[in-house]
């Protein structure tokens, strides 16, 4: 986790238009891990172009050759592609070997973001990724951190919440961002 990228530093980058070729999405936090894919999908990827140039996978069920050869495939009529690749723990050791030679030398108009539920960063490739930068840890918001977020939501929702409120919704609701 140390040195690994917040789910806050990823939104000032892409506010920037500034991914990286490739990244790791894990932690227990799915909820703000899905809002941030789709807040990359509908940044990078124009609706017009998403059938050609979004493309999804899930660990265990894809060859990471397929995989590879379309993050090469210059984007049609885009400037990026997005490739996402769930459940990427379910690849075998030997098959997330096989996607070294292409983080080593990563397309630069495609973003691939692997998502993991587990990860084991002694493994070569979840070790390539963190020391790249491009690891991002989606942990459960800290206690002090609830209400911000549920005022920045609200926000970003179209609606002006005060600090009270969201303080009451904490209480009756909990933290389950999901649920919030």
């Amino acid at each position: 986790m140390a040195g690994d990228l917040s789910p806050e530093n990823l939104l000032v980058s892409l506010e920037r238009m500034e991914l990286a070729p490739f990244y790791l999405f894990y932690g227990p936090d799915e909820f703000r891990l899905e809002r941030i894919l789709e807040k990359i999908r509908k940044e990078c990827i124009p609706e017009s172009t998403r059938d050609f140039n979004l493309e999804i996978y899930y660990g265990g069920e894809t060859d990471p050759s397929d995989i590879i050869h379309h993050a090469r495939t210059i984007p049609f009529m885009a400037k990026h592609r997005l490739i996402v690749v769930r459940r990427t723990e379910e690849f075998k050791a030997d098959q997330l070997n096989r996607f070294l030679p292409y983080l080593e030398s990563p397309s630069v108009s495609t973003c691939l973001i692997f998502i993991a539920a587990k990860t084991d960063f002694k493994t070569k490739f979840f070790k390539k990724i963190r020391t790249s930068g491009s690891a991002v840890h989606f942990g459960d918001l800290k206690l002090n951190q609830i209400v911000p977020w549920i005022k920045e939501t609200g926000r970003e929702l179209g609606l002006n919440i005060n600090t009270p409120a969201c303080v009451y919704l904490q209480q009756i609701i909990g933290n389950r961002l999901g649920d919030l």
